[in-house]
């Protein structure tokens, strides 16, 4: 993206320049779109097709407007999506050299989504006329996917049967037009879980778990990282079905560390989210166990179907408000689970309140059950336990509410410390000489815990 913006303000100095600009605001888009930004993206390449104005550059005002269609259809805007998808295809009309095949599927596809089965099929009745003419396998590849949709809304379980035949038939091809495998696994992947609401056959779990596996290899290959973590939430919500609950926490623990490494917000704080819900949750998941719950009871809990509208709608990130957490302790602790810090936020707050009265001398199990299970959290009645590790400490930040914001704040500190060689050494003494720390005998720690967990949480 800085490189983006250096482009654009170098583009924009020179006149008459409009042709560039357009390129930097359409890349610039592309950025914001990968990283679930739907609104910034969606203005970028507004100003993008405004600049190619007048340059009668049909194939990039079709790129554009067909972008465009598809940002509108993940934000849930489909008459939108539709007018600029009908006007990429006018477009295409025009330049023979642009090709139809790609906005007719989108059309197709958010035509479905609509519950409108007749424009679809109008649109579709369009796309195979193109593909009788011209077996190109770009347009080949369209004409299948498109089928698949029109027989998967149908309610024949033999259409059904057909297109979950030709999805695969998608999946298999070796091509460089990763969006519609992608979204050809995601259609098989709710075709399979229809069949085992059903059959409640463990075998066609097993067969969705292998489609989901591929799904996450080639949207990893295709960079396509909003649909690699949306793919862990739904391999998460699986696992619950079967009482993976460990397999499940860790997926979330996962998928919110590759969230956060590329920049992509708004489903960091939505896995976060996922997974403080899960924790509130662990009683019940325990009831429907020892009741030996139906798997429609087991499917409502997980929210299953929510994840799986979310992702075949392709809809933009819902993320619930987020509010800071309280906080009420920071612990240092050593590799052997000795304490070698703590800081009370809360001054009426001892390890004898409450359910923490055993902490300390439980922690190791802690550590050794939930840390080494790779997972980064745990629950102790109204408090959450955040751990990470700085080697050979262990950092552990106990606070109430949600856990987004505390999970920023930690990383901060860990941060803070490692840039900080004087904290570092200190620590590294008091180790060594098995002595406590208080927090006069580093001056420069007090003043770190301030600015980031209460200087921070105050103003956000």
């Amino acid at each position: 993206m800085n490189y983006f913006k250096k482009a654009l303000s170098n583009a924009k100095e020179i006149k008459f320049n409009h042709y560039w600009i357009a390129i930097c605001h359409g890349y610039s888009a592309v950025v914001y779109c990968s990283i679930g930004d739907l609104d910034n993206c969606l203005k970028h390449y507004m100003k993008a097709l405004e600049k190619m104005k007048g340059f009668h550059s049909f194939y990039l005002d079709a790129v554009f407007l067909n972008n465009i269609g598809y940002i509108y259809c993940e934000k849930g805007e489909y008459d939108r999506a539709l007018k600029n998808l009908e006007e990429c295809l006018l477009l295409s009309e025009k330049k023979q050299s642009i090709s139809k095949a790609t906005p007719l599927t989108s059309l197709i596809e958010i035509a479905l989504i609509k519950g409108d089965v007749e424009l679809a099929k109008k649109h579709f009745h369009h796309l195979e006329n193109i593909y009788n003419q011209n077996k190109e396998e770009r347009i080949e590849l369209n004409y299948i996917y498109s089928k698949a949709l029109i027989l998967e809304r149908s309610s024949r379980i033999r259409d059904k049967a057909k297109a979950e035949k030709l999805f695969k038939q998608v999946v298999r091809t070796k091509t460089i037009y990763f969006n519609l495998i992608i979204s050809a696994y995601i259609h098989l992947c709710d075709l399979l879980l229809s069949e085992y609401r059903i059959s409640n056959n463990d075998e066609v779990l097993d067969e969705i778990n292998q489609n989901i596996t591929q799904l996450i290899a080639i949207a990893e290959k295709s960079h396509s990282y909003l649909v690699f973590c949306e793919t862990f939430i739904l391999q998460t919500k699986l696992a619950l079905l079967t009482f993976n609950i460990k397999v499940a926490r860790r997926l979330l623990t996962q998928a919110q560390k590759i969230a956060e490494s590329y920049g992509i917000k708004r489903l960091a704080m939505k896995i976060s989210n996922e997974h403080d819900n899960l924790l509130k949750e662990l009683h019940n998941w325990d009831l429907l166990n020892e009741s030996k719950a139906s798997l429609a009871e087991r499917i409502e809990l997980a929210r299953l179907d929510d994840q799986m509208t979310t992702m075949l709608k392709k809809r933009s990130l819902e993320v619930p408000e987020i509010s800071k957490e309280d906080p009420v302790m920071l612990l240092i602790l050593t590799e052997g689970g000795n304490l070698l810090f703590s800081k009370k936020f809360k001054e009426d707050f001892s390890f004898e309140d409450d359910i923490l009265g055993g902490f300390l001398t439980t922690v190791n199990y802690i550590i050794s059950e939930v840390f080494s299970e790779g997972l980064d959290r745990a629950v102790f009645g109204q408090y959450t336990l955040l751990m990470m590790p700085l080697q050979p400490f262990l950092v552990c930040y106990i606070f109430k509410g949600a856990s987004y914001y505390a999970y920023h704040k930690i990383k901060n500190f860990l941060n803070s410390i490692q840039n900080d060689s004087f904290i570092l050494q200190s620590l590294q003494n008091f180790l060594q000489k098995s002595k406590s720390i208080q927090i006069n005998d580093i001056p420069s720690l007090e003043s770190i815990i301030t600015e980031i967990f209460i200087k921070r949480n105050l103003v956000q």
